[in-house]
């Protein structure tokens, strides 16, 4: 989903948003600061929602201040991210060094669904290293810890859900997306078959009733 449009140039107190990197926050104050070494600055003064005492100061006149906040998604955004990530296709990447680096690449991004795919392949892997007895790797559990905050703070946050709720809320969500694509499969073909049966008979009633 090209989150593009969710951009803003201005936000008020009071609105929470995504600072990128550092998770949700709310929008204390807006006012001028002076820092040691720096000019005068008008800044977003912002506080995390997840991590109690931190306290962020975005200046607005940063260049590229569109890439370091936005507004939330909505629920139905989420959704939409969901059924996204089932269309992207992607590999497993065998060395440590390239597959830690095109995995940090995904988060830099910012691409939600990339990033909710990145989760998905992530505890994929880790279920095939445990049924395998084998070791999933330190590198890949920082990386899925770091994905997972990504995705799991503002899907809790939107969805009224815990952070540890979110996984299977994304889990149940695509298993029953699944069952009613194949129930619906199963229906037109239900219904062709019928269609078909229910011709077939016409025409042999029509065939019987035709003077010889």
């Amino acid at each position: 989903m090209d989150l593009s449009r969710f951009c803003k140039k201005e936000y008020r107190v009071g609105d929470y948003v995504m600072y990128a990197g550092n998770g949700i926050c709310r929008i204390s104050d807006i006012r001028r600061e002076k820092f040691s070494g720096l000019d005068e600055k008008l800044y977003y003064v912002m506080n995390s929602v997840y991590d109690a005492g931190a306290r962020f100061y975005l200046p607005l006149s940063i260049e590229g201040l569109e890439k370091r906040i936005r507004p939330l998604l909505s629920a139905g955004d989420i959704r939409a991210i969901i059924d996204e990530t089932e269309d992207i296709e992607g590999q497993w990447i065998d060395n440590d060094e390239s597959r830690t680096a095109a995995f940090g690449e995904i988060l830099k991004g910012g691409n939600i669904a990339e990033v909710l795919w990145l989760v998905k392949i992530l505890h994929l892997h880790k279920i095939e290293m445990r049924e395998s007895n084998k070791k999933f790797r330190a590198c890949d559990e920082k990386m899925l810890a770091l994905a997972e905050r990504a995705v799991t703070e503002e899907f809790a946050f939107v969805l009224g859900l815990r952070r540890e709720g979110v996984i299977p809320y994304i889990v149940d969500y695509i298993t029953k997306r699944k069952e009613g694509r194949d129930d619906e499969r199963r229906g037109i073909g239900t219904y062709r078959a019928d269609t078909l049966c229910h011709n077939v008979q016409r025409a042999e009633r029509q065939s019987q009733d035709r003077p010889l």
